[in-house]
């Protein structure tokens, strides 16, 4: 309970049900009223700071970034608590004696919860620091998800002590105790950050049991994202990773999120939508199911059965229902849920983007060229996010329409609308483009360029039978050069595996590999046909062992190729369930 004006409120409610009216498309009446009560209580503080976060890391703007970034700080400021410091109470109204206002000692309660967003403010600047894509930040990047991680675990191993000492309840599982266990809460970072008492010298018996959960699910949100992010990250980054004392457990990464959602605290829809995240974006984009997604829809659909009445017209939660339908290859109830989040997100520019942006995919996963066209060119005017990746969109889908010069136009564009150096992404477009500086694509070509995006998303699972045949039928009659080929095989491979002639994806992929040893202008269709070939083999136990050392090849044979990071993680992801292979 905090004080604002003499007039006491409650700032546990009040901040969730800020967070529940960002949801439902109230963003500018959570803002305000997140606003009002910022400078009275660390909660709504960190609820401001929050608003201002998501603000900043969907538009991409640097004013917004900015002004985010100086919120987080001023929470930051107001959560980080000497030893000698008094209560909130004396903090707002002072310290006089002939008041009646006696100044209290902070509350365990206080302590845990300002630790907490304490840890949020060093994760969310983090982020911030790396969507600059500025080399520089890294560094500092990588130091403020070590303090939050610190502090993270800190708090939830003191968090976990309170409720075995004050109820008798072990919070922890079996595969946790290892993580807890560790040294790393003891660190010095934690200890100067948070300069009050330790938990021992604490009276832990003021704190309620409705609190402590609350608190449990507080800080089992940003620490179970941390948990599951750096579980997914490739062995080469995570050697990185753990120079830092990082690390991670996905399962005890899922359960802390899963706790978060099942609690009070402001942060619950937060982490239903991070599960919403993982399940229908992280999971089925980075294969870490292998091509099976039902596991995905099933997990997302519980999600969205149970928030179904409290967030029925929520835009955002609407978005991750059209990912659902998306993956079921609904592609028409996918672009009709896609279109009312649309309309819906009237006040959230940028969740009107994000749906504009699956509107395109879903069109040309159904080949329908025209649709396509109209919402990445209008992503490349609208989003500052990447506009040379969306001017690569427009270019391939004018060029499946026949418009080659029109597309010739755009693919020059590419490489001036750049902006980012050494990204993943923006190399391969403008690879990709410079193809065509002097002369105008094909049809084929541009059909060609759009069934390889569609498969490097990994959005072939998504299309249609119907439409698997017309692309297997467009690329066998394609008029391609020698150095067109292995790109072909591969794609035919993949097409093949998605309708489960798994014989002829095999032969596509050694074909692929073979033309990719005589010429290819593609460097990536090497490691990956080895990958997928690999993968078919370990199917059968006669043929693991020789899959088990094509995945592996995949990994230490190639070096500097497109998008190599995202085969490492899903390499990193098969190769811990063929463990027992040799």
């Amino acid at each position: 309970m905090a004080e604002f004006q003499d007039v006491a409120f409650d700032d546990v409610q009040l901040s969730l049900a800020g967070i529940n009216l960002m949801l439902n498309n109230g963003f500018r009446e959570a803002e305000s009223i997140f606003q009002k009560y910022k400078n009275y209580s660390p909660l709504m503080s960190g609820g401001y700071s929050f608003v201002c976060f998501l603000n900043a890391i969907m538009s991409f703007e640097d004013d917004k970034m900015d002004s985010a970034m100086a919120a987080l700080k001023d929470t930051e400021k107001m959560c980080t608590v000497k030893k000698s410091e008094k209560s909130l109470r004396v903090k707002i109204f002072g310290n006089n004696t002939n008041s009646k206002k006696v100044a209290l000692p902070m509350s365990l309660e206080d302590r845990l919860q300002r630790l907490i967003i304490l840890a949020d403010c060093q994760l969310y600047m983090a982020m911030i620091i790396f969507s600059r894509f500025e080399i520089s930040g890294f560094v500092k990047g990588g130091w403020l998800i070590r303090k939050a991680f610190k502090l993270y675990e800190k708090t939830y191993k003191e968090i976990a002590a309170v409720y075995k000492d004050r109820f008798g309840q072990d919070i922890t599982r079996p595969y946790q105790t290892k993580l807890l266990d560790g040294e790393g809460g003891n660190d010095d970072d934690t200890n100067s950050n948070d300069g009050e008492d330790n938990l021992e010298n604490m009276d832990i018996s003021d704190i309620s049991e409705e609190s402590l959960s609350r608190l449990r699910g507080g800080v089992a949100f940003g620490f179970g994202l941390l948990q599951l992010c750096i579980s997914m990250m490739p062995p080469n980054v995570l050697k990185l990773v753990n120079m830092f004392g990082f690390h991670g457990d996905k399962e005890f990464g899922l359960s802390c999120l899963e706790d978060a959602n099942n609690s009070a605290d402001m942060k619950a829809p937060l982490a239903m939508l991070s599960l919403l995240w993982y399940h229908t974006v992280v999971r089925p984009f980075f294969g870490i199911d292998g091509s099976n997604t039902e596991y995905c829809i099933m997990e997302a659909k519980k999600i969205l059965e149970v928030n179904e009445v409290k967030y029925s017209q929520s835009a955002l939660v609407m978005f991750y229902r059209g990912r659902v339908e998306k993956l079921e290859c609904r592609l028409d109830d996918s672009l009709k849920t896609y279109n009312e989040a649309y309309d819906l997100a009237v006040e959230q520019r940028e969740i009107q983007l994000i749906c504009l942006y699956e509107i395109g995919w879903c069109s040309i996963i159904k080949l329908n060229w025209e649709e396509g066209l109209l919402a990445f060119a209008r992503l490349k005017e609208d989003s500052r996010w990447s506009k040379s990746y969306y001017a690569y969109l427009t270019a391939v889908c004018q060029g499946a329409l026949g418009q080659l010069e029109t597309a010739q136009e755009m693919f020059k564009e590419v490489p001036k609308l750049s902006k980012r150096k050494n990204n993943q992404l923006e190399s391969f477009v403008i690879r990709k483009s410079n193809k065509y500086k002097k002369k105008k694509p094909t049809k084929s070509a541009a059909i060609l360029m759009v069934i390889e995006i569609i498969y490097l998303w990994r959005a072939l699972p998504s299309c249609s039978r119907e439409t698997l045949d017309t692309m297997l039928e467009t690329l066998d009659n394609a008029s391609l050069v020698l150095e067109e080929q292995a790109l072909c095989r591969m794609l035919k491979g993949a097409l093949h595996q998605q309708m489960g002639s798994k014989e002829a994806a095999m032969q596509n992929y050694e074909d692929a590999m073979a033309y990719a040893v005589q010429g290819c202008e593609d460097p990536y269709v090497a490691p990956y046909s080895s990958f997928e070939l690999g993968l078919l083999l370990t199917e059968k136990p006669a043929t693991a062992s020789r899959g088990k050392s094509l995945i592996l090849k995949s990994k230490e044979n190639y070096k500097d190729f497109d998008f190599e990071n995202r085969l490492n993680v899903r390499v990193h992801a098969a190769l811990q369930q063929l463990e027992g292979i040799d």
